[in-house]
């Protein structure tokens, strides 16, 4: 009898385990939108802080990015409205203009982050602002 108990017990165990693991999958599917990190690249531009970093390239001499991944994420439909929304009131700009595709431009004073949305992943990219024009000016009699 008593064998018969711990059994029911393990197999109830068991089924919760279950349900707990199924639960948790179906919920981190989605990203929640509801809290932001700065990026690895830029600390003054958001990034879901759900999204794990996978690649960054940095002190390259043309540009630093980060790819992150980030599940839910569609390069069709492009920067979901609630990221949008936080990077707006993070003080960025989206530079329509400049921007294509799935490729957005903002700036921030006179910092420029390109942001590119991919399936389950997006990149930060920071192009490195051109030296010679400051270099120029100094060289001018």
């Amino acid at each position: 009898m008593r064998q018969r108990g711990i059994g029911h017990s393990l197999c109830f165990m068991g089924v919760v385990f279950m349900m707990l693991f199924i639960i948790v999958g179906c919920a981190a599917s989605e990203p929640s939108w509801t809290t932001f990190v700065g990026s690895a690249v830029e600390k003054s531009f958001p990034v879901p802080k759900e999204a794990k970093r996978t690649e960054t390239a940095m002190n390259n001499s043309k540009m630093d990015y980060v790819h992150y991944s980030l599940s839910g994420l569609r390069e069709s439909d492009s920067v979901p409205e609630a990221y949008q929304k936080a990077i707006t009131e993070w003080g960025w700009t989206e530079k329509k203009e400049e921007s294509a595709g799935t490729t957005r431009v903002f700036n921030k004073d006179k910092l420029v982050v390109l942001l590119t949305i991919h399936d389950n992943a997006f990149t930060v990219l920071v192009p490195k602002m051109e030296e010679k024009a400051v270099i120029q000016g100094l060289e001018s009699p």
